[in-house]
Formats: structure tokens, sequence, C-alpha cells
């Protein structure tokens, strides 16, 4: 094989992978179920990587009631059964198992709050703190350019138009301020 052929087809595969990508968020927004989420925004910009947002949902914070007698890890691949209540959506129960009825679920990804270790089991029936902290892929939002700017989300309602496909996974689809949609 010579190295052109070499370069030719390391350049095909960074371009598939990143199709591979662009095609699997495509595919969960054309096939998914749009629910709203509540948010509360994080961080407005970043000089680095440009203007985003970085949310933090109202299901990424569950307590030990949410659990369905699991002993969840930090780390675990949860997850969280969902329920409308008025326009919005809410946890219903987080569980380590993917539910299998007409339920609703989104795929999230334990990253603090589970049993860290053999020992801490015994001490905590169910989660290591009093709460989960789960991460679902969908935290940051980027926004064209020069809207994050002098931009607060202070005193207003915010909140996702967020779509799940059947696996759970999920992609942010709008931004709602107030009830209008954002940027």
């Amino acid at each position: 094989m010579t190295k052109q052929t070499k370069f030719i087809l390391a350049i095909a595969l960074q371009v598939v992978i990143i199709f591979a990508i662009i095609i699997f968020k495509l595919s969960v927004l054309i096939s998914g179920t749009e629910v709203m989420l509540r948010i509360a925004p994080v961080d407005p910009r970043d000089w680095l990587r440009g203007d985003y947002v970085t949310f933090q949902y109202d299901i990424s914070n569950l307590g030990a009631y949410y659990s369905s007698d699991e002993q969840i890890r930090n780390g675990d691949v949860v997850y969280v059964v969902l329920r409308q209540s008025g326009k919005y959506w809410v946890a219903q129960n987080v569980q380590k198992t993917k539910p299998t009825g007409d339920e609703l679920f989104i795929k999230g990804k334990v990253e603090s709050g589970g049993i860290e270790s053999q020992a801490d089991q015994f001490s905590y029936p169910y989660f290591g703190n009093s709460s989960l902290h789960i991460v679902y892929g969908i935290e940051q939002y980027f926004i064209p350019e020069g809207k994050g700017k002098n931009f607060s989300f202070g005193n207003k309602e915010v909140a996702a138009m967020v779509v799940i496909d059947n696996n759970g996974n999920a992609a942010i689809k709008k931004i709602y301020v107030n009830d209008k949609p954002w940027p």
C-alpha cells in the first residue's frame, strides 16, 4: 500500500466518522418524540469555543426516591422514565434496565451521587449521596456568534424542546425563553 493510499484512507475514515455522528443526531431529530424540559442555564460564553450555553435540567439531579431498588454506581448508564406534567416532562423514576413498555424514557450516565465503592453499598442502599447527577449529552447548546454576549437568563422561564428516540438518545431541537424561540 502506497503512502498516498494510506493518506486517502485516513482522510476517508475521518470523514466517515464525522458523517456517522451527524447521521445519528439527525435520525434522533427525525424519528424521536418531542418533549419540553425545564432548564437552568449555567454558562453563556467561552472565549475559545464561541457562544454556547451550558444547561442543567430539572431531571439532571434526582433524589433517592426516584430509584427502583437498584444499586446505582457512578458511571452507570441509567434510564429516566418521564411523564408529562402540564407542558413539561418530569422524571418518574430511574432504573438501570431499559424500559420495555410504552413509557417514554431518556438515557443518561451517572456523573456523581452514585455508589463509589464496595463499602458504600452497605452504608447507602440506593445512592452514595442524597441525589444522582445525571448527564444526557444535551447539556451544551451552541448559538449564533454574538447572540450570547450581554444576555442573561435570569428571571426568565427557560425550556428546551428535546427529541428522544426509542433507545433514549436525545438531541436539543430548540430553546424557548418565556415561551418564545431563542435565539
